[in-house]
C-alpha cells in the first residue's frame, strides 16, 4: 500500500515528507520490508528531496519486529526520542507532530489517539455482544507513538524475551508499568487500508495542495 500513488506520488513520499518539513525532526530512519529494497530506492529515495532520511533497515514478519529493527540504529542513544509512525498514514500534520514531541519530552511515553464517538462493543462468542464498553473512556490509536529510547527499548526487549507481541508500541510499555499519556490526534491521520481510504486520501491531499 505504501507504494501505490496518490495523484501520481506513493503513499509513503507523502509520509516522509511530512517528517521531513517539520523542524522537530533530526533524522528519519524508513522500515522496509527487504523485497521491496529496488522499490523504494526507485520510487521514493529517487524522487524526493530529502536530508533526513539518513537510513533504511529490513522490517520482520510482524509490526513489532519491523520497530525493533529500526530501534537497533539508536538503542545506544537512551536520552533521546524517537517517533514511531506507520508508512500509510500521510495525513499526519504538524500539530500533531508538535503534541507529540511535546508531550514525549514531558512524560517520557505518548500515544497520539483520538476519543472514540461511536459505542464499542466485545463479542467474544458467535457474534453475540459479551458488553458494551463507556466510550467516555475509550480513546482510538493512531501513530505516530512516541518514547524516550531507554523506554521503547526496554519495553520491546522484554516483550521479545517474554514472546508478547502487541499490535502497537504503547501496550509493549504498558506492560512494563510505565504510563503513556495520550495526546489528541485527529480524524485526517487516518491510516490507508482500504480503496475507500485511498480515494479519501486523494480528496484530502488534492484539497491541501489547492
Amino acid at each position: 500500500k505504501q507504494f501505490l500513488p496518490v495523484l501520481g506520488k506513493p503513499v509513503l513520499a507523502y509520509t516522509i515528507d511530512a517528517f521531513e518539513k517539520s523542524p522537530l525532526i533530526d533524522e528519519i530512519i524508513v522500515v522496509i520490508n527487504e523485497n521491496h529494497e529496488k522499490q523504494f530506492q526507485e520510487q521514493i529515495l529517487n524522487h524526493i528531496q530529502t536530508k533526513k532520511v539518513l537510513h533504511y533497515v529490513f522490517g520482520g514478519g510482524t509490526r513489532q519486529d519491523s520497530v525493533y529493527a529500526g530501534l537497533e540504529l539508536i538503542f545506544n542513544r537512551p536520552d533521546d526520542y524517537v517517533l514511531i509512525h506507520d508508512g500509510v498514514r500521510p495525513l499526519v500534520s504538524e500539530e500533531i507532530l508538535m503534541r507529540s514531541v511535546e508531550g514525549v519530552m514531558k512524560y517520557g511515553a505518548v500515544c497520539c489517539a483520538i476519543p472514540s464517538v461511536d459505542t464499542l462493543k466485545i463479542s467474544k462468542n458467535n457474534n453475540y455482544i459479551d458488553s458494551t464498553l463507556d466510550r467516555s473512556v475509550v480513546w482510538r490509536a493512531q501513530t505516530p507513538q512516541s518514547f524516550k529510547i531507554s523506554i521503547i527499548w526496554e519495553a520491546i526487549q522484554k516483550a521479545k524475551v517474554d514472546g508478547f507481541y502487541a499490535t502497537d508500541d504503547s501496550a509493549m510499555v504498558e506492560r512494563i508499568g510505565i504510563p503513556v499519556y495520550l495526546v489528541l490526534g485527529s480524524e485526517e491521520n487516518y491510516k490507508i487500508t482500504t480503496p475507500q481510504d485511498f480515494m479519501r486520501a486523494e480528496e484530502n491531499l488534492r484539497w491541501i495542495k489547492s
